[in-house]
């Protein structure tokens, strides 16, 4: 869907390239809904490989849509008749990567536009000649970050920036949406306590911190199966294990991602969020919503939800690891204060919220 008027536009450009549309896409389409009632326009740009992606196709029959090309002359082009047809006054970009700011700004030079980058995880800080490229493309900018965190951290670096938070939220209806699913023809064993977790980077979800300590339980004598969903990275995150193994191990399953999430934390006893790094750890509050054990690092991430509920440990500690799953996976939690979590998310992380507070900010651009 295309629209061509005269009414002030916001462009939505997100390096992202899920196999599911998920809750980003969710809370973006929430907000558009919101800001379009408002008399303003929404529209979205995503890099050229996300037009493959069917959830894609599925939001350009909703929404305003466009795809970036191969080369940088093009895709200036693009972002420039983007600007023109719809009346850009405001460019929100999600991901960020250099090369995309620095392609945003060149097509929206001199023209008085607005850019809003969004950090969804911790700012990355280059060094040398990349360092010094970074601070001029990001100076000026205003941050949103999606914890408090993040926009402190930002704002070490960038002190003269704009920098506020936005804390994400979540699209219940999506946990509500779930297929009954056969542990059998998925391949895992109906008698093995399940855990699960993301693991697309392998180092910063803590992949390698979590294969130790379920590979150790299970040598102690524990019978433990872990799932492991991948959104992308396959490749690079299968010739790691297969280093550390020897193989894929038995007791580990890999498995492509869902929309319908809940599907998969119905299979599991217990979820881990072993991170080293997180932005804002969606996972954790979803399974947490869900009343699922969690079993998560003590990172600032983890600690700024304040979550009642929940085992953590030392970040990198597999002894201590090890010890918070046997603790989750004990039964002997208070179920009642788990059900009281579930409730405190969802009056915490509510869409209309993140959207009214993303709407106030720009309007003190």
């Amino acid at each position: 869907m295309e629209r061509n008027n005269t009414a002030e536009g916001i462009l939505h450009f997100a390096d992202f390239k899920s196999p599911c549309r998920g809750n980003f896409i969710n809370s973006l389409e929430y907000l558009r809904s919101v800001i379009e009632v408002q008399g303003k326009q929404v529209v979205y740009l995503f890099p050229g490989a996300t037009a493959k992606r069917e959830w894609a196709q599925d939001l350009k029959r909703e929404a305003t849509v466009y795809f970036l090309g191969d080369s940088l002359l093009q895709n200036v082009k693009t972002v420039r008749g983007i600007i023109k047809r719809h009346n850009i006054k405001i460019i929100h970009s999600h991901f960020y990567k250099l090369p995309y700011i620095l392609m945003l700004d060149l097509a929206s030079a001199f023209k008085g536009i607005k850019h809003v980058v969004h950090l969804h995880c911790a700012l990355h800080i280059h060094s040398g000649a990349a360092r010094v490229i970074e601070k001029l493309l990001l100076s000026g900018k205003t941050f949103i970050g999606c914890s408090q965190k993040l926009t402190d951290d930002a704002g070490k670096h960038y002190p003269k920036n704009e920098a506020y938070t936005a804390k994400n939220a979540i699209w219940f209806p999506r946990l509500e949406e779930y297929e009954v699913l056969d542990k059998e023809k998925l391949g895992l064993s109906t008698t093995a306590k399940t855990l699960m977790m993301f693991g697309f980077l392998y180092e910063v979800k803590g992949v390698d911190l979590a294969l130790e300590a379920v590979s150790e339980l299970n040598e102690s004598g524990e019978n433990l199966q872990l799932i492991l969903i991948l959104t992308s990275n396959v490749d690079e995150i299968k010739d790691k294990i297969t280093k550390r193994f020897g193989g894929i191990p038995g007791w580990l399953h890999l498995l492509p991602p869902r929309n319908d999430i809940t599907s998969y934390y119905r299979l599991c006893d217990a979820f881990l969020a072993p991170s080293r790094s997180e932005g804002l750890p969606y996972s954790v509050l979803e399974a947490s919503y869900l009343k699922l054990p969690v079993v998560l690092s003590d990172i600032p991430a983890h600690k700024n939800l304040e979550l009642p509920c929940g085992f953590r440990f030392e970040s990198e500690n597999v002894g201590q690891l090890k010890a918070a799953v046997k603790s989750a996976l004990s039964g002997t939690y208070d179920k009642d204060a788990f059900a009281a979590q579930s409730e405190q998310i969802k009056n915490e992380y509510q869409l209309s919220a993140w959207a009214d507070r993303i709407i106030k900010i720009y309007t003190k651009l």
